[in-house]
């Protein structure tokens, strides 16, 4: 999972907030539970216009898992749900939030549609789940403070998330070390490895490739490394770019390659 600084999506969006605007003031103005959902489906176009400028942000990535699906059009998820809420069956869902540009990520089909690995007996995706850590400060309208509110997922949006997960050589998720000691960063991950499909096992499989990949690089590297008050040669600056590279933000799983990397560097595996 990579940062998303959302305030550089406004400029390139400003021309669709009216229409937003206007959706959101419908269904304020419906009171009505059944016939408000409607109304957020009739609108739908409101948010989905929002999607090419959303993926241009991250590169075609999913915001998420990092992962680049081509073929397919990303969903423009609702971070907080928002006709209703799995976790909490009396919550109308956050339909205040249904048209605010702030609530909105880009998601692959694969973390935010329900369904179940291969091999695996738990159904993962987010759909209308939205855990939280203490569920007495979910808030159930507008007029309740969403600060309040302690979500169990991992959010692309907040500064302070990314850094929480990492990455195993196998491809698999994991904490951060400089949280493996903070139980509330252990269990959004938990509840973010299923409940967001980070694990799912293509995206594991396609990781542990890349890590075989940071591997090789790195092994050709400290071949080609030059010896103590050398110069670097082509062949190794080439190297160093290619592993640069796989770091880039428009480089897929971009943030397990700097944890490949990070791990080869303490393993000494290269130096310049």
């Amino acid at each position: 999972m990579r940062f998303i600084n959302r305030e550089e999506l406004k400029p390139k969006i400003s021309h669709l907030l009216p229409a937003l605007a206007a959706a959101a003031a419908a269904v304020s103005a419906e009171t009505d539970p059944v016939r408000r959902k409607k109304v957020i489906n009739d609108y739908q176009p409101a948010w989905t216009a929002l999607r090419e400028e959303m993926s241009i942000l991250s590169h075609g990535k999913c915001w998420y898992t990092e992962s680049k699906n081509p073929g397919t059009d990303d969903d423009v998820d609702h971070f907080r749900p928002k006709s209703k809420v799995q976790d909490c069956a009396e919550h109308p869902g956050y339909y205040w939030l249904a048209f605010d540009w702030k609530n909105f990520r880009l998601s692959c089909h694969h973390a935010n549609r329900p369904r179940r690995a291969r091999d695996s007996s738990e159904t993962g995706g987010k759909g209308a789940k939205f855990p939280l850590s203490d569920e007495s400060k979910r808030a159930f309208s507008e007029e309740n403070p969403l600060e309040a509110e302690s979500p169990l997922y991992l959010d692309p949006c907040d500064p302070e998330d990314p850094p929480k997960i990492t990455f195993w050589p196998n491809g698999q998720s994991a904490v951060s070390p400089l949280y493996r000691s903070d139980a509330a960063a252990v269990v959004m991950w938990e509840e973010s490895r299923i409940g967001l499909h980070i694990d799912w096992p293509d995206f594991v499989d396609a990781r542990l490739e890349l890590y075989h990949k940071v591997e090789r690089l790195v092994d050709r590297g400290a071949r080609e490394a030059p010896k103590p008050g050398g110069q670097n040669t082509a062949a190794f600056k080439d190297i160093i770019r290619d592993l640069l590279g796989l770091m880039k933000p428009n480089a897929e799983f971009s943030m397990a390659a700097r944890a490949y990397i990070e791990i080869s560097a303490m393993c000494g595996g290269l130096s310049a």
